[in-house]
C-alpha cells in the first residue's frame, strides 16, 4: 500500500466524492418513492383512467408513457388550433369577375314587374368595369382626402341619372375599396 501523502490525500477525496454521489441519489430515491407511496391507492384508478384514454385517443400506442405521449401531443396540436382560430385573419377585398353568363333577350325575360333573375350578370359587369377603372390608378393614402371625395360623389348621386349613375356608382366603390385599404395602413 503506497504511503504518499498526496496519493492518501487523492484517494480520501476519491472516496468522499463517491459517498456524496450516493447519497445524492438516495436523497432522490427517497423522494420518489415519498412521491409514489403517497400516490398507491390511486394508482389502479390512474391505469383504469389511461386505459380509456387509450381507447379513446391513441388505439396504437404500445404503453403508458406513449398513450401519455401522444395525449400530450394531441393537447398540444389542440391548443395550436385554438391559438389559430383566436387570431383573426386580415380580409381582403377582391374584385374578381364571375363567369359571363349569355345575355338574356327580352323574350327571355319574366314578367317586368318581377325582379331580375340575372342579377349576377350585373354584378359581374360592375366589377369588371371596377377593376378596369381601378387599376390604372394609384391607390390613395390620405384617408380624409378619400372620405371628402366619397361625400361629394354621394351627394352628386341624387342629381345623376342612367348611365351617369352607374358611372358615379363605380367610382364611388373604388373609393370605398380605397377607403377600405387607406383605413387598414
Amino acid at each position: 500500500m503506497p504511503t504518499n501523502k498526496l496519493w492518501i490525500e487523492h484517494t480520501e477525496r476519491a472516496a468522499w466524492d463517491s459517498v456524496e454521489a450516493l447519497r445524492e441519489r438516495l436523497v432522490k430515491a427517497e423522494s420518489r418513492l415519498q412521491a409514489l407511496a403517497s400516490g398507491v391507492d390511486r394508482i389502479p384508478q390512474l391505469l383504469d383512467l389511461l386505459d380509456e384514454a387509450k381507447q379513446k385517443y391513441a388505439p396504437e400506442a404500445q404503453g403508458h408513457d406513449q398513450i401519455v405521449a401522444q395525449l400530450l401531443g394531441r393537447i398540444e396540436k389542440l391548443q395550436g388550433e385554438l391559438e389559430a382560430a383566436k387570431t383573426p385573419e386580415p380580409t381582403q377585398v377582391s374584385f374578381a369577375t364571375l363567369p359571363m353568363r349569355p345575355r338574356l333577350d327580352s323574350e327571355d325575360l319574366d314578367d317586368p314587374g318581377s325582379p331580375r333573375a340575372d342579377d349576377d350578370f350585373e354584378l359581374s359587369d360592375f366589377t369588371q368595369t371596377m377593376q378596369r377603372r381601378g387599376a390604372g390608378d394609384e391607390p390613395g393614402r390620405d384617408l380624409n382626402r378619400l372620405l371628402s371625395l366619397a361625400e361629394q360623389k354621394l351627394d352628386d348621386l341624387t342629381e345623376l341619372e342612367g348611365s351617369a349613375l352607374r358611372e358615379a356608382t363605380v367610382e364611388l366603390a373604388i373609393l370605398a375599396g380605397r377607403i377600405y385599404g387607406a383605413s387598414k395602413r
